[in-house]
């Protein structure tokens, strides 16, 4: 394998967390996060990218107030994020911190661009993870909410920035893996490692 400029693959990376807002065929659509919950384990989730911003380093997803995702963030803002891209044959690795934004702009800015389909995520009556009888009372709760009624279930909606710390790319190829680290301090600092 030819070795592709640092440089390059910084900015696919970017581009690829970029494409994977909008695009629901990618795999960065859908990436992995991890926090420590109470008991000091990890606790991975899949979430739905909502945002990057690469001049300041930063993804967003947003998640249920009540979850325990939100509440490990508030507890201990280290993260990390996983994201495979079977076709590329890549996985990416993020270090960062998490800020958690409720009742301020980018909350308000975050609910604004949320479409109807996702606000109902945030209308169940049950927390995430409480333990139900069957299934179908959340459906039957979403059956009965009407589309107007959306905004009062804002209180349980809360978007998620992660600031970058650091990339870690691996490109898994049976002549030779490589894999690339990119950290953010004043400046970036690029650097080849062992796969």
């Amino acid at each position: 394998m030819k070795n592709m400029p640092l440089k390059n693959i910084h900015n696919e990376i970017w581009e690829d967390l970029k494409d994977g807002v909008k695009n629901t065929k990618s795999s960065f659509h859908f990436p992995v996060i991890s926090t420590i919950n109470k008991d000091g384990f990890p606790s991975s989730r899949t979430v739905v990218l909502r945002e990057t911003n690469k001049k300041n380093k930063i993804i967003s997803f947003n998640t249920d107030v009540r979850s325990n995702k939100w509440l490990e963030i508030n507890n201990n803002n280290k993260v990390s994020v996983n994201i495979y891209d079977a076709n590329k044959k890549t996985q990416i690795r993020i270090i960062g911190a998490a800020t958690v934004n409720y009742k301020n702009k980018k909350w308000d800015s975050a609910w604004e661009s949320t479409p109807k389909m996702s606000r109902e995520c945030y209308s169940t009556p049950y927390s995430p993870s409480t333990v139900i009888s069957k299934p179908d009372d959340i459906d039957i709760n979403l059956n009965q909410i009407k589309t107007e009624n959306y905004e009062k279930y804002k209180v349980n909606f809360g978007r998620v920035d992660i600031k970058i710390y650091s990339l870690d790319w691996l490109y898994l190829i049976h002549s030779g893996h490589r894999r690339a680290k990119f950290i953010y301090d004043k400046k970036i600092s690029m650097v080849w490692m062992a796969p």
